[in-house]
This record gives C-alpha cells, sequence and structure tokens, in this order.
C-alpha cells in the first residue's frame, strides 16, 4: 500500500438518516394492490353477511381519500422539515392504497351506494372551505393518535370479516397504520427534543383529540365500542413520548 493511500481517512460510518428509516421501514412493509390481494377469490356472498362492516369500510375508505387535503396543509407547514415531508408523502401515497383498495373490495362485492369521485371532491370542498383547526402540532398530535385508532379499526374489522380475502387486506392496511402513527409520533419527538416547552401543547391536543375522519363522515367507524386496548395504547403513547401521565396533566389543570 503507498503512503498516499495509507493516509487517506476513511469516512466515518454515518448514522442513518431518519427520513431513510422510514423508507426503509415502507419498503420492508410494501404491498400491491394489484398482485397481493387476492382478487379472484373474493366471495360477495359471505361479505353481504356482515352489511355493518361494508359500511363502516366505505366510511373507512372516505376518510382515506381525505388526505390530500388534510396532509397537503401539514405537507405545506413543514416544508423545512424534511423528515416531515418524507413522511407526508409516505401517508399520501399508502393512504391513497388504502383507499384504493377498500374502493375497489366494496365495487368487487357490488355494495351499494357505490362511491363517486363527485362525493370525494364534495368532502374535499367542504374540508377547504373551513380550512385547517389547530396549530401543527395540535394537528400531528391529530395525525398520530387518528392513526394509532385506524390500526385498531382495521384490525378489528379484520378480525370480524367473513371474508378471507377481505381479512387479508384489512390485515395489510392495519400493518400500515402502526408505521404511520409510529412515524408522526416520531416527528415530534424531534420536536419535543429541540423545544421541550410544546409538551404541553401535545398533551392538550391528545386531551381534546378529534378523529381527523370528522372532516370527512358524520360519524368515524369504530370496529369495538370502548375498545380498552386502544384507550390504554392510546395514552401510553402520548405519555411515552411526553413523560407525562395524561391523568397528572388533567390535574395540574384544575
Amino acid at each position: 500500500m503507498s503512503t498516499r493511500a495509507a493516509n487517506v481517512a476513511v469516512p466515518a460510518r454515518r448514522e442513518s438518516r431518519h427520513y431513510a428509516r422510514l423508507s426503509a421501514a415502507a419498503d420492508r412493509g410494501r404491498w400491491s394492490v394489484e398482485r397481493d390481494v387476492r382478487w379472484a377469490a373474493v366471495d360477495p356472498a359471505r361479505a353481504h353477511t356482515r352489511p355493518d362492516l361494508l359500511h363502516q369500510l366505505r366510511d373507512a375508505a372516505l376518510i382515506e381519500s381525505y388526505h390530500p387535503v388534510h396532509l397537503g396543509w401539514m405537507l405545506h407547514d413543514t416544508w423545512d422539515d424534511v423528515d416531515a415531508g418524507a413522511a407526508i408523502a409516505l401517508e399520501l401515497y399508502e393512504g391513497f392504497k388504502h383507499f384504493h383498495s377498500l374502493r375497489t373490495y366494496l365495487d368487487a362485492v357490488g355494495f351499494t351506494p357505490a362511491i363517486t369521485d363527485a362525493e370525494l371532491v364534495h368532502i374535499r370542498a367542504t374540508a377547504m372551505a373551513q380550512g385547517p383547526r389547530g396549530d401543527l402540532v395540535a394537528r400531528l398530535v391529530e395525525f398520530m393518535l387518528s392513526e394509532h385508532l385506524a390500526s385498531y379499526f382495521f384490525r378489528r374489522v379484520g378480525e370480524q370479516a367473513p371474508d378471507p380475502v377481505l381479512a387479508e387486506l384489512l390485515a395489510l392496511i392495519a400493518a400500515d397504520e402502526v408505521r404511520h402513527a409510529q412515524a408522526a409520533s416520531d416527528l415530534l419527538a424531534a420536536r419535543i427534543a429541540r423545544d421541550p416547552a410544546i409538551v404541553p401543547a401535545v398533551l392538550d391536543a391528545a386531551v381534546h383529540f378529534h378523529h381527523f375522519g370528522e372532516q370527512a363522515v358524520d360519524d368515524v367507524p369504530v370496529a369495538l365500542p370502548g375498545d380498552p386496548l386502544a384507550i390504554r395504547s392510546f395514552a401510553r403513547r402520548v405519555e411515552r413520548l411526553c413523560g407525562v401521565r395524561l391523568v397528572d396533566h388533567l390535574k395540574q389543570g384544575l
């Protein structure tokens, strides 16, 4: 080895950027609407034994179709945060995939009323007229907790689904929602690390939480009302993020 070669410094291994980890996680969890769902095996007769689940999935599809509006606002407000841009862009794509697969399933089993593009545009136009609610921190909390509850919703509906194809599809969607909730949590954790003074605002947003789906449908579907596991994990997620129990935060406000 030449002296010159020996003196060349080996670059230190750089820590993986957050957006790179997000991308890697999305790659590991990727699935295809066209190739990974057994469309030829869909059983409309079995699906229609639970019309209540199909109604819930129709509302869930409408909520997923609403992402270009509320996430569009968030993307605009995080232009200076590269990691946030990556997380929101991935959510926009995967949320579309959820909408596309749910709408395709409902069409495949002949569920009525069918979702129309005009309906989707009306939902978006109504939201656009109202504008975003809350500041960016509040909307990140809303995003995180809505995705957290969505993972439980799709898991619970999948457990009840009479059609095995639907159960398989909802398991894929539920796994995506777990990643989305964690991505939002990581974005908030980074903001808290930079400015711990926002912790009370995060806790307040959690206490006054409203699912973003309320801006798209009259009633956000719930697969298991009062789901104790979803409720306990909801609180634990916030408490791990903030280092403060929600009940203690509430007591401070009394």
